[in-house]
């Protein structure tokens, strides 16, 4: 993705104010109906957390994460390409009650435009912004697709990102990330969701709680919602 076509996203972000365009879709059908094919094909299984994918060809798990990272996914995958490297991560929370009645009884632009707000918290050294989103409710839960871009001020360089949150009525939240740099964004971006396509969780109870980073992190996400209408 060139820096003018980032550049427009950041212009048609500030003319709307917001990014709450949720483009959404309700299915009565499980979450992972077309998955369901690749439930003997998939690469790579966990039994922990019961779920499957096929990674992108020829992208390997990240074995030599430090601490600070590796902690915040059950798996890290990459393209091994040092020059223009690109990671593809899942990770995994509990949810509970409260939050699956939040987003069952909350509009589709109400769970973007949160997501949106968690994930655009400005820190010193970077600045995040949300600018497109897919919003797909199923019979046991919801998917959410979002695209960001991060820049560094240490550098002024930006990554691209997309993350698809899974939010299960069973109690589970799996979230998958990519991150790429600008040039090859258009092509991982095409491997990424190929991937997704392939993700399957077998599990309907809730799992054990992993840590995850605070960037996917919805603990409170509908508190802005709550508070913002106790407001007006």
């Amino acid at each position: 993705m060139s820096k003018k076509f980032l550049a427009s996203i950041v212009v048609v972000v500030l003319i709307l104010g917001s990014t709450n365009l949720a483009y959404a879709t309700k299915h009565d059908t499980s979450i992972f109906s077309d998955a369901q094919r690749f439930a003997d094909s998939n690469a790579y299984k966990n039994d922990n957390y019961s779920f499957s994918i096929q990674p992108p060809l020829n992208w390997g798990v990240l074995t030599n994460l430090p601490p600070s990272l590796s902690n915040h996914t059950i798996v890290t995958f990459s393209n091994n390409d040092k020059s223009q490297l690109a990671t593809f991560g899942i990770s995994h929370r509990h949810i509970g009650q409260n939050v699956i009645d939040a987003i069952n009884n909350h509009t589709d632009n109400d769970v973007l435009a949160t997501i949106s707000q968690e994930m655009s918290v400005p820190s010193p050294d970077s600045k995040t912004i949300v600018y497109n989103g897919i919003v797909d409710r199923y019979n046991d839960g919801m998917r959410v697709a979002v695209s960001w871009a991060t820049q560094y001020t240490a550098d002024n360089s930006t990554s691209l990102s997309e993350s698809i949150f899974y939010f299960l009525n069973s109690g589970n939240q799996f979230t998958l990330e990519l991150t790429s740099n600008q040039d090859n964004i258009d092509k991982n971006s095409q491997l990424f969701e190929d991937s997704a396509n392939t993700f399957l969780v077998s599990q309907t109870s809730p799992v054990p709680e992993f840590p995850t980073s605070l960037v996917i992190l919805i603990v409170g996400m509908f508190s802005v919602i709550f508070i913002s209408r106790i407001k007006n």
